[in-house]
This record gives C-alpha cells, sequence and structure tokens, in this order.
C-alpha cells in the first residue's frame, strides 16, 4: 500500500476558479470552505448589500493566486443572484458557514428565499475599453436571462445607420462604392460592430466620413451610464439592482496597460456610490492596482493611485495562514490515519515540533485537542507553508495550491503519494513541490523567480546527473524554492532548515550540503548564515583575498570608504522643519591623522552645509577631540574605537575589486569567475554597509559623538540629527525661508530652470507689475510668491497669507535684502565682482541656494538703471541669460550700476536723439544700444569720410580714431573715452553732433572739389551747366572720333556722353565722371585721387581735342568696320603697330582654334565667328 491509502482526493479542487463560467456551477457552493477571514469577508460583503446599509458601493477585493479569492467571488455572486440557490449545494454551504458564524447562515438562507435577487454581471475583460466591457458583460447577462434592451450605444447607431444606407438605392451604391476603394469587407465590419470591435469602430468612421463628404460621426446614444441607468429601469420589478465583478481586474490593467481610460474606472464607481440605483462595483485583483500602474508614465500612475484610493478595499491575505484551514477539507484523512498515526508517533510529533519552532505561520485559534499541521501531513509543514507562498509567487490559473493537491498531473501530490510506501516514514519535502511548479517558473521572462531557474540549472550543469547525486539535487530544489520565495527573514535556506525539510536520512543531506560547497556550487554567506547558489570558478578566492588583504594601506581603506560608501547624508530634521529646507551634514571617513588635513576638505563642496566625520581611533582618548581648532567648521566627529575590524572589512573589500578589475584576464581559464566575483563583491559591499549603518546610527560598541569641543550622550541616529540642528541653527540663523522644495536648491531642473527664466523676464522687464503677465497657480508665478512675496520682499501680490518668519519673529527677507543691497552700493562706486556677493550669501550666516539668487539679485536691482555685466571686463547685456550665467560662474563675472547725474542723463539723452534714427527704444541696454547706433552710423558714412584729412577737423579724426576700435565697456566708452572730444559733457554732446554733420558732409565736399577741376579743364564759367556743355562738345566734335581706339578710360568717357542723360543735375553728371574717369565712385575716393582725376580727366581731353578725323585711314591705322543688314553700323579705328608678346600669344591661339575646327567650320561660320567677336568687344 501507499500513502494515497491515508487521504482522499477532492477532484472539485483540481481546476483553478472562474467566475465567469462557475456561477451555474452547483458544486462551487457545496465545495466552498469557510475559514474565519473568507467569513468576515463574505458577512461584511453580503450583509452590508443585501441590508443595504454599505457605505461604499465600490469595492476591491485583494488576493494572491491560490487565496480563493475567485471562489469566495463566485459564491457571493451566486447568493446575491439567487444563482444555484435552490438545491444541494446551498444546503451543504449553510452547513460549513455555521460552523462559523450561524446567523450569518440564517441570514443568507432567509435573503435566498424571501428578498430579490441582484442582477450579478461577470466581467468579460474582451475589450480594450473598460466601458465596451462592461457593456458587453451586462447586455450578455441580460440576454442570458432573456430581458431584451437595446442600448443606444456608439456601435448599435453605427449598425442602423448601415442598415439604413443599404435600404437606399442611391445610398447604397455610394457604400459600395466607398467599401470597395478603402478595402472594407461589409460581413466582417457588421460582426465588429455587433461585437464592439474597436478596430470595426475606426472601419465605419473612415466610411462615415466618405458618406458625409467629411463630417465626424457623433452618436447620438447616450454613454455607458446611461445604458446602465436604462438597464436599472427596466429590471426595477424582478432585481434589487446590478452588481459588477470584475475578477482578475489587475491582469486586465496589465494587459491594457495605459490605453485603459481611468476615468471611465471613475465614472462607474461615482455611480455605484452615488445614484439612486442600489449598485455595486466589485473589482477583484492579486495585488494592489498601483503595484500594476507603477511604471506607466508618472501623469497615468497617479490618476489610478487618486482612483483606488476612492474604492474601499478588503484583503483575503488573511490574519492567520488558511493552509492550514484549508488543507484538512482538501486532503481530508482517511480511516487508515489513525493506525499511520499510532505507528509513527514520534516522527510525526518532531515534524510537528519542527513546524512550531518555525515562525512562518500565524496559527488560528487554539481548539482544545486539535493540532494545527496535523491537516496538512503528508506535507512537512514548512512544505505546505512553501506551498503557499509560491503558489502566490509564480501559480498560474492552471497550476495553483489547489491544483497541486486535487490533480493527477505529473509531480503533484497524489503523484508522490502513490510513490511512497505505506510501511515507512515519508514526507512531502521541500524539493518535492519544485518539480510540480518549475514549467510555471520556467515560463516567467523576467523577475527573481527567473533568475533563481537560471542559477539552479547551472548549479545542476555543474553538479551532474547521476543516482549518486540525487540528495544533492534536492538540496538545490528546496534551495530554490526558498530562493524564490524570497522571505529570508522567516524561510532561509540554513543547515538546519535544509536537513530537516527533505525527506532523507538527515546525516546524507548534511554530507550533500558539504559536497555542494565542496564544489562550489552553494556558498555559505557567513555574514547571514545560510547558503546561497554560487557559480564558482577554478580559482580558491578566499585564500587570494586574504593574500591581497595584507598589501592594502590604511589609507587605501579610508579612500576606498569616502569613495565608495559615503553615499547617505546626516538630515538636522529640526532646523529643517522651522526653515522649510533641505540642509545637510555631508560624510566624510577619516583616521585620526587626517582630521587637521587640508586634503580632508577635498571630499566637500566648496559650500557645504556641514561635516560629518567618522573618525577611526582604536587608541581613543576624549581629551583629544576637546579641542577645535584645525577642523573644518561644522563638523561633527563619530569616532569609533573598532578600527581594526572595519579596515579589515574594507581591505578585504578592495581585495575583492582587484581581482574583478582584472577578471577579464582571469575569464580567460575560467569564464565563471565573474559571476563568482560579482557575489563575493556583493556580499563584502552589504557587510561594510552594515557595518556604517550600525555606526552613523550609533548601534555599534565604542562609539564617541563630539562636536564644537564637548563630548555629546547620544544613544541614537536621532541624537545626532537634533546636534546636526543645533549647529545648524548656529550656523544659518539668517537664511531665507522658500518653501518650494522645486526651487530651494542647488540644482534644479529643466521645468524649473525654465519658469525661473520666465519669472526673471516678469522681473526684469515689468517695472510697474511684474506679476501682470504671469499666470496665477503657474511655476514661474511660484517661484516669485514663494521666494519673494512670503518673504516680504515683493508686496504686489494681493491674498498672500503670513509672511514667512524666523525663529527670533523677524520676517525671513530682511537680512538678506539688506545683504544684496550692500552689494549693489558697491557696483554704483564702481565695478564689483560677482563672487563677492555670491561667496556671502552662501557662506554663515546665510547659506543660501543657487536655485533662487538670481531672483532676489534680479529684485534687487528692479529699481536701477544702466546695469552692465562684466565678462573678464567685456561689458554683456544685463539679461535674464547672462545674470544666470554670472550666479554659475560668479568669478568671471562683475556688475557694474552706473548711477548718472543729471548732467549725464542729459548728456546721453542728447546722443540718442542725434543718433535717433538707428536707436531701438525697447532695448534694455541703454549704453549698449546708444554704442551700437553709433557704430551703426559709422559704418553707414563713405569711406572717403572715414579716412580723409582734407575735409575734417582733428576733432573729427579723433572721433574717427574712437570708433575704428571695437569698445567692450560702454561706461567707460561714454564717460572717458569719448572725453577725449571734450570733458564738458554738455559741449561734448554738441561736439558730437557737429562731427556727425561733418563726416555726413565729405562727400558733398569732394563732389564741389571735383567740379571746380572739370570746370577749369573745360574752360567753364561757374553760371554754365556743366551737363550741356559736355553734351555741346560729344556733338561739335568728340563724336565723329569715338571711332577712334583711344585708351581705355578715354573709350569708356565717350560711350557715357553718346548715351548721357541731358536732364541729369550737374552734380549727378559730377559723381558719375568720376567714377569713370579714376574707376571708383567719389565717397570710396582718399585724399590723393582728386589730384589723379584732374591729370586723367585733362589728358582725355588733350586726346580728343588734338585728334583729327581724315576720310582716308592713314598709313599708321587700322580701320575695322562691321555692317550687317538693318543693324546699325559699327566702326572702330587704331593704331597699327607690332604685336606685343601676350597679344602674339593671344593671336596664335586663336588662329590655331581655328585651324583645329579645319573643314568642320565652312568659311562662312568662321567669318561669322570673328564677327561677333569684333561686335561684342568694339
Amino acid at each position: 500500500m501507499n500513502y494515497t491509502s491515508l487521504v482522499t482526493k477532492k477532484k472539485q479542487y483540481k481546476y483553478s476558479a472562474n467566475i465567469c463560467f462557475d456561477m451555474k456551477n452547483d458544486e462551487k457552493l457545496a465545495g466552498f470552505i469557510p475559514n474565519v477571514t473568507t467569513t468576515e469577508i463574505l458577512k461584511e460583503y453580503l450583509l452590508g448589500i443585501i441590508n443595504r446599509n454599505a457605505d461604499v458601493h465600490s469595492r476591491i477585493l485583494y488576493g494572491s493566486y491560490g487565496t480563493g479569492k475567485s471562489h469566495l467571488l463566485t459564491v457571493l455572486s451566486d447568493l446575491l443572484g439567487h444563482v444555484n440557490t435552490d438545491g444541494k449545494g446551498i444546503v451543504e454551504f449553510l452547513k460549513s458557514i455555521s460552523k462559523y458564524d450561524k446567523d450569518l447562515a440564517s441570514e443568507i438562507n432567509r435573503f435566498v428565499k424571501e428578498e430579490q435577487p441582484y442582477l450579478v454581471v461577470p466581467i468579460y475583460a474582451n475589450f480594450g475599453d473598460f466601458d465596451k466591457c462592461i457593456t458587453y458583460s451586462l447586455k450578455k447577462e441580460l440576454e442570458r436571462n432573456q430581458i431584451d434592451i437595446c442600448f443606444k450605444s456608439y456601435f448599435d447607431d453605427a449598425l442602423k445607420l448601415i442598415n439604413k444606407w443599404r435600404n437606399g438605392q442611391e445610398s447604397k451604391t455610394r457604400l459600395e462604392e466607398i467599401y470597395k476603394a478603402n478595402k472594407i469587407d461589409e460581413v466582417e465590419l457588421l460582426n465588429g460592430l455587433e461585437n464592439y470591435d474597436t478596430k470595426s469602430e475606426k472601419e465605419f468612421n473612415i466610411v462615415f466620413r466618405a458618406m458625409t463628404y467629411g463630417a465626424e460621426f457623433v452618436s447620438e446614444a447616450g454613454n455607458l451610464i446611461d445604458n446602465i441607468t436604462l438597464a436599472n429601469t427596466v429590471i426595477a420589478d424582478n432585481y434589487r439592482g446590478i452588481i459588477f465583478v470584475f475578477d482578475e481586474f489587475g491582469r486586465y490593467i496589465e494587459d491594457t496597460g495605459e490605453n485603459i481610460k481611468v476615468k471611465d474606472v471613475q465614472d462607474l464607481a461615482e455611480f455605484c456610490d452615488h445614484s439612486d440605483f442600489d449598485d455595486y462595483l466589485i473589482l477583484v485583483s492579486h495585488k494592489q492596482l498601483s503595484l500594476y500602474t507603477d511604471k506607466m508614465k508618472k501623469s497615468v500612475s497617479d490618476e489610478w493611485k487618486k482612483i483606488e484610493g476612492r474604492f474601499k478595499s478588503t484583503s483575503i491575505n488573511i490574519k492567520y495562514d488558511q493552509c492550514l484551514s484549508l488543507i484538512p477539507h482538501i486532503i481530508p484523512k482517511k480511516k487508515e490515519w489513525n493506525e499511520f498515526k499510532r505507528k509513527f508517533r514520534v516522527q510525526l510529533n518532531e515534524l510537528y515540533t519542527q513546524a512550531y519552532d518555525f515562525k512562518g505561520f500565524l496559527l488560528p485559534p487554539e481548539d482544545e485537542g486539535i493540532n494545527p499541521f496535523e491537516g496538512g501531513y503528508p506535507l512537512h509543514p514548512i512544505t505546505l507553508y512553501a506551498l503557499d507562498r509560491l503558489s502566490k509567487k509564480v501559480a498560474q490559473n492552471e497550476r495553483t495550491f489547489f491544483t497541486y493537491l486535487a490533480s493527477d498531473e505529473d509531480y503533484s501530490l497524489f503523484y508522490l503519494l502513490e510513490k511512497m510506501n505505506l510501511n515507512e516514514f515519508h514526507f512531502i519535502g521541500l524539493d518535492a513541490i519544485y518539480d510540480y511548479f518549475e514549467e510555471n517558473i520556467y515560463s516567467y521572462r523576467g523577475g527573481e523567480a527567473r533568475e533563481i531557474y537560471k542559477k539552479y540549472q547551472v548549479a545542476i550543469n555543474k553538479l551532474g546527473l547521476g543516482v549518486e547525486k540525487t540528495v544533492q539535487i534536492r538540496v538545490l530544489k528546496a534551495m530554490a524554492v526558498i530562493y524564490i520565495i524570497n522571505d529570508a527573514g522567516t524561510l532561509a535556506s540554513d543547515e538546519e532548515t535544509l536537513v530537516n525539510v527533505i525527506d532523507a536520512d538527515k546525516e546524507i543531506v548534511k554530507a550533500a550540503i558539504n559536497d555542494l560547497e565542496k564544489q562550489k556550487i552553494i556558498k555559505y554567506m557567513r555574514q547571514y548564515g545560510y547558503f546561497d547558489f554560487l557559480d564558482s570558478s577554478i580559482y580558491d578566492f578566499d585564500s587570494m583575498i586574504e593574500e591581497r588583504v595584507s598589501s592594502v594601506t590604511d589609507e587605501t581603506a579610508v579612500s576606498v570608504l569616502n569613495e565608495e560608501f559615503a553615499e547617505f547624508v546626516i538630515y538636522p530634521y529640526d532646523y529643517n522643519w522651522h526653515f522649510h529646507m533641505n540642509r545637510i551634514f555631508l560624510p566624510i571617513f577619516a583616521l585620526k591623522g587626517d582630521l587637521t588635513k587640508k586634503t580632508l576638505l577635498r571630499f566637500l563642496p566648496k559650500y557645504y552645509d556641514g561635516m560629518i566625520a567618522f573618525v577611526l581611533d582604536k587608541k581613543f582618548e576624549i581629551s583629544d577631540y576637546l579641542v577645535k581648532e584645525g577642523l573644518p567648521e561644522r563638523t561633527i566627529l563619530v569616532i569609533n574605537q573598532n578600527e581594526e575590524s572595519i579596515l579589515d572589512e574594507v581591505k578585504r573589500y578592495v581585495a575583492i575589486k582587484y581581482y574583478y578589475s582584472i577578471r577579464e584576464e582571469l575569464k580567460k581559464d575560467d569564464p565563471t569567475v565573474e559571476k563568482e566575483l560579482e557575489l563575493y563583491l556583493s556580499e563584502q559591499k552589504s557587510i561594510l554597509r552594515d557595518v556604517i549603518s550600525g555606526w552613523r546610527n550609533i548601534e555599534a560598541d565604542g562609539i564617541a559623538v563630539v562636536s564644537n569641543g564637548c563630548e555629546h550622550v547620544v544613544k541614537s541616529g536621532k541624537d545626532v540629527s537634533d546636534i546636526a540642528s543645533e549647529i545648524m541653527m548656529n550656523s544659518f540663523p539668517r537664511t531665507i525661508i522658500v518653501n518650494n522644495d522645486l526651487i530651494n536648491k542647488n540644482t534644479v531642473s529643466g521645468a524649473i530652470r525654465l519658469a525661473r527664466t520666465k519669472a526673471l523676464s516678469y522681473i526684469m522687464n515689468n517695472k510697474e507689475d511684474m506679476l501682470e503677465e504671469c499666470s496665477l497657480m503657474s511655476p514661474e508665478h511660484s517661484v516669485i510668491r514663494s521666494v519673494l512675496s512670503k518673504n516680504g520682499l515683493y508686496d504686489g501680490e494681493d491674498n498672500i497669507g503670513n509672511l514667512n518668519t524666523l525663529p527670533t519673529g523677524e520676517v525671513s527677507g530682511e537680512y538678506v535684502y539688506r545683504e544684496v543691497q550692500k552689494y549693489i552700493h558697491k557696483c554704483i562706486k564702481g565695478q564689483t565682482g560677482v563672487k563677492e556677493l555670491y561667496e556671502t550669501l552662501k557662506k554663515a550666516p546665510y547659506g543660501l541656494r543657487d536655485g533662487y539668487l538670481s531672483i532676489l539679485l534680479a529684485f534687487c536691482l528692479r529699481d536701477y538703471e544702466n546695469i552692465s555685466i562684466y565678462f573678464h571686463g567685456s561689458e554683456h547685456d544685463y539679461c535674464e541669460e547672462e545674470l544666470l550665467k554670472a550666479l554659475e560662474s560668479p568669478e568671471d563675472y562683475s556688475l557694474y550700476i552706473c548711477n548718472w547725474s543729471d548732467s549725464e542723463r542729459e548728456y546721453i539723452e542728447g546722443l540718442e536723439k542725434v543718433f535717433a534714427r538707428f536707436v531701438d527704444e525697447k532695448a534694455k541696454n541703454r549704453l549698449k544700444e546708444l554704442y551700437e547706433a553709433m557704430n551703426k552710423h559709422f559704418v553707414a558714412i563713405s569711406k572717403a569720410a572715414r579716412t580723409t584729412n582734407k575735409y575734417v577737423s582733428d576733432k573729427a579724426k579723433i572721433y574717427r580714431e574712437i570708433m575704428s576700435i571695437t569698445h567692450k565697456d560702454y561706461n567707460k566708452f561714454f564717460f572717458e573715452t569719448l572725453l577725449q572730444l571734450d570733458d564738458d559733457l554738455a559741449e561734448l554732446q554738441m561736439l558730437v553732433q557737429k562731427i556727425v554733420f561733418e563726416l555726413e558732409g565729405v562727400t558733398k565736399l569732394q563732389i564741389q572739389t571735383v567740379e571746380k577741376a572739370v570746370r577749369s579743364i573745360l574752360e567753364i564759367d561757374s553760371d554754365i551747366s556743366i551737363t550741356a556743355e559736355l553734351n555741346r562738345l560729344y556733338e561739335s566734335d568728340w563724336k565723329e572720333k569715338r571711332f577712334k581706339s583711344f585708351d581705355y578710360q578715354t573709350s569708356m568717357m565717350l560711350d557715357y556722353l553718346a548715351n548721357m542723360n541731358l536732364s541729369t543735375n550737374d552734380e549727378e553728371i559730377i559723381q558719375e565722371l568720376g567714377k569713370v574717369v579714376t574707376g571708383f565712385e567719389i565717397e570710396y575716393w582718399n585724399d590723393s585721387k582728386i589730384e589723379d582725376f584732374y591729370e586723367a580727366f585733362s589728358k582725355m581731353v588733350t586726346q580728343l581735342n588734338n585728334y583729327q578725323v581724315q576720310d582716308n585711314v592713314g598709313a599708321d591705322e587700322i580701320k575695322v568696320t562691321i555692317s550687317a543688314g538693318n543693324e546699325e553700323e559699327k566702326i572702330t579705328q587704331f593704331n597699327k603697330g607690332e604685336l606685343s608678346g601676350t597679344s602674339q600669344l593671344m593671336f596664335n591661339k586663336i588662329k590655331s582654334t581655328i585651324d583645329n575646327f579645319g573643314e568642320s567650320l565652312s568659311y562662312d561660320e568662321k567669318m561669322q565667328v570673328l564677327a561677333k567677336i569684333f561686335s561684342e568687344i568694339m
């Protein structure tokens, strides 16, 4: 006989519960096993609903896989809906409930016999849209109960509209064309609309837009709430209300992700809570909804948290272990049990003793004579505990706590019991349940269970298979189960546990554990006292590490502590609460001799709140620490006398890190070395963190705390925080209170940087009302309000409430405001480094944060004009961007405020009028804008005006020299550099205006000079028009000479005169003539160009006057004439002479080109080419 003779198999637990199908199953009522917790939940839900005194109608029931929550909801649904309440099932159910609560059983019996039922609607999670799931399920349940209701939904309206179009001749034809054009199958579309398919909704929208020439479909139907209201109205005579039960809702959220509309869930919950109907919404989930939504984007996750908070939640994770109360009902004992119990009394008692010693069970109230663990045998009690927890971790619908106990599958309970000889004592050990759930564990593609599975497989591969390895494999399986459950505080893989929970001889199990450790398959974790999987290598790292430790110095160990383990801070909580900020004490590890070294500060930022030094000193003497000199400001010393033990652990860590750093080299001989070193590193890091935690929280022995030369009696980390608060109170009593964590920090986020820039823009540009354009409750408004308004600096905001006050009662902003004003007064006297203000505000007694410094400074500068920011002596715009840069790099910037006198103001305003056409009145920096206007003017005047010495005054020449140089310091330019012209500002302004007129008049003076030269050469009186005289000379004499080839300029002048506009005035003619003769426009001439003009023009006139036109061509001349039909005849005549070297080269190239074409070009074509060349150059 085998162990199946001891217990009965209850086949109703063979399959997992599904409320959508199980409501029709009479066995679900009969097979329900109540316990204290499920009875209480049933009572709360049922009586609250049937007595109509439930305070909330929207509920969430939480419970892991295998807790029976779906079975409980099925029973609740059957009772409320009067389903299966007229057969044997209800009788058995009421008997079971009576054992726990007779009054509840009586009330249930009364309700199912005398009261009307509820319409219970189990929700089918077939759609991504929550409202479609509800509507579909409601409609399905109504149809199942033969209640005919037509919902006015989108899909129903769409179906009606399509049917209408199909009944019209023209619309039907058009509809079919649209189907064809968009490749839409009408049958699939209609089926989709009938089944609320989202794809059909999209296709119908395409059809509707095409049918209506672009209109959007808006259903005349109501929404989900309208449909539920209609259903309530129709069923009112036969049902009390509607109860929506959504099982596996957590998984539904997980599957649909962010696509589900949170508001749909909220709307239904609020309808159930507040409508006139007696409706309920019950959601069922394995875990809190926030655990499904925490990986969604923050806005969606936050919405779910709000919604979840509106539901009344109940957990079926019960007061004591339901596995102990359920198991006797699931595997009840047969009569053979009594004999077996007598026979193996000693062994059973040993198991029960182990169970009582095990701290994992929450035991039910004791019943006299009943052993709470007996019902679970042949499972070891710890196996039963693990089965419950493991099923909650990895169970799926196919394999759960219940199916393990009741199914016929491989590795299930009864599969194993059949292999156990009843004449021997055995139990189902922890390793035995691994095999049943292995497929579930393997199916997880991520997470802890999958990682443990990988470790187990690696261990098995290293161990190898074989009969002699059986117990080792069972140890590994037991360890895998323990690590998947992951509750080391309750169930750990220590030797005692492993020996007790494996059904084998204890000495054999111990030997197997030792063998696994020797083979480096598992590793004893000395810090925790239990075994873990080890991906071991060929190296003996324990020996290697010990050997390496001796080469690590104390200084190196301390340096590593600072670089890798100073990852915490100490908060002065009391101070931070009073001042609404987060000051911190930064940790530094040190040897006693390090305390007075300057290198100690290398681990601290330049501006720190406080420092807490964790000092190692095995020869501790308190008198050595009662001297304050030489220590950094605001320091707390936490001295630990356990120097050697702590340094040894750090040195071990350093040694492990060394081997990890050369892992690539080590991997050449053994690829598994990396995993092993990671385990060593992780373990050692954990050990060190525990040591440091005990040190910082004053939990270890041999620790003293000193500050300001006084020893403190400290018992906990809170006492250290109180000391830190006292130091902060004394060091930073005048800080400004900014109750805005987003800006009250040194480094702000991108969004707050943008808000700060906007706030600065309002402060700097809106002199009258800086909040005029600032939206209330916007981030930038919050910045201005928290920094300025609440601290009494800005009084232009209404409804500000009480101002921030220091513990002394003074308004928070007063001291800081005075300090900034002191700095501003220095800036009025001369350039003052921004670093001076920055350092003052960062140090005691202020200690301000960088986030809002620019807001403070910009506000204090609102009353001043002519503010200049200098970057290494170069003046930059005073604007938001430059102010922020100045406070980010204060050592590179300085500030100057030019506080003008009346005469200085009049001087600047006068210059602004002189250069008004170049000045932008909206510019922030008046001096920069005025300088740039003067520069634009200087660039705009003629080149001659910028270079001539003939037509301008000496003052103008000095002005030109000044303007020819780039100036970056605009204050210096206007109030020092320009004063080289005249040190009287009023005179200087008029002088600059005069110089401007001078420079703008240079071209006119040049033209007048050229005109005199022309009149002199042509011997024209001042009252005679130059235009007329030139035209007379051309027509009377020079015209017939224009065919003569003179020099280039003379020929150009003849061409100009031939086409001259006789209406052009003399000034324009002079300018054109100047350009023709010299090749340059007059405004680009230098002073010597007038002489060049005089000489060249004289030569031209002489040439033209001396040349005599002859009828015949002279012996030393060549004449070329080109006549082409109706085109104007072209003639040129030039002197004959020997070809120069260059012209001979040109001739040779042209002749060679013509010769190369040979017969491919006719003679006529060749002559046409030559004629065209002549025509273009003549």
